[in-house]
C-alpha cells in the first residue's frame, strides 16, 4: 500500500492539475452499463496511473483506479472536508511491506458514471504527496460491484457493468 501511497505522492501535482475545475456536478440517472473517462497519467519511470471521476455528496473528486487493493481508501483531508464521522477506533492497514494506523467511515450519497455506488465502510489515511488536496482510491470492494469492468487505457475509458 505503502508502494501506491508513494506513487500517487509522485504524480499528485499532475493529478491534482488534470481534475481542478470539477466543482460540484449533478449526476445523471443510473443506467445498467456506463462508459466513464478516465485520466491516464504515466509517470517518468514507466509506472501508470488510471483516475477516474466520483461524485461525492453532489461534489467530484479524483480517485485512483486501484484494482489491486481489496479496499477503497479515502485521504483523511477528503473525510474530514465532508464530515465523515469515524466508525469505531483506530485500525491498521496493511500493504505490500508496511501497516499504518487508519480509521474506517461510512461513504454513501457517491456515484461514479452517472451509476449509484454501494454505501460502504472506507479506509481512511493519509495519501502521501496530495499537499493536503482530497482524493481517495476506488478498491475492489467498489468495482466488484459492478460484476464486470474494462480499463481502456488508449481510449481512457472504463466501462462498468
Amino acid at each position: 500500500m505503502r508502494r501506491l501511497i508513494a506513487l500517487a505522492g509522485l504524480v499528485g501535482s499532475i493529478v491534482l492539475i488534470a481534475f481542478t475545475g470539477w466543482g460540484d456536478a449533478s449526476v445523471p440517472p443510473a443506467h445498467a452499463a456506463a462508459t466513464v473517462p478516465v485520466v491516464i497519467v504515466k509517470a517518468k519511470d514507466g509506472e501508470t496511473l488510471a483516475l477516474v471521476r466520483v461524485i461525492v455528496h453532489g461534489r467530484a473528486f479524483p480517485f485512483l483506479i486501484d484494482t489491486g487493493s481489496s479496499k477503497t481508501l479515502l485521504d483523511v483531508a477528503l473525510a474530514r472536508q465532508l464530515h465523515l464521522k469515524t466508525i469505531g477506533g483506530p485500525t491498521k492497514v496493511t500493504g505490500v511491506g508496511c501497516s499504518e494506523a487508519a480509521h474506517e467511515v461510512r461513504l454513501s450519497r457517491w456515484s461514479i458514471g452517472g451509476q449509484p455506488l454501494p454505501s460502504i465502510v472506507a479506509t481512511s489515511s493519509v495519501i502521501a504527496g496530495t499537499g493536503g488536496k482530497a482524493f481517495g482510491l476506488l478498491g475492489s470492494d467498489v468495482l466488484s460491484h459492478f460484476g464486470a469492468i474494462g480499463l481502456d487505457y488508449a481510449h481512457g475509458q472504463l466501462t462498468l457493468g
